[in-house]
């Protein structure tokens, strides 16, 4: 199976706010958020995406409904 956003991985944080904006996303914080979708029911759809020496090392796809916490690695 393929990984979400797997073409993200290596890239900058500079190259990603090129790539998709900064979504309010604080720059120095190793891990950002992004809001992929919304359905009508309020199920959201966020990019999780986590940098080690502002290079992203790894990216996850999480469905909630409501807000999202920021985990670690």
């Amino acid at each position: 199976m393929k990984k979400p956003y797997a073409e993200l991985t290596g890239m900058t944080k500079n190259e990603l706010l090129h790539e998709m904006g900064d979504d309010f996303n604080f720059y120095p914080d190793p891990v950002w958020i992004y809001l992929l979708h919304k359905n009508f029911l309020g199920r959201k759809t966020f990019l999780i995406v986590h940098f080690e020496k502002n290079i992203i090392i790894k990216t996850a796809i999480k469905k909630t409904y409501g807000n999202i916490a920021k985990t670690r690695l």
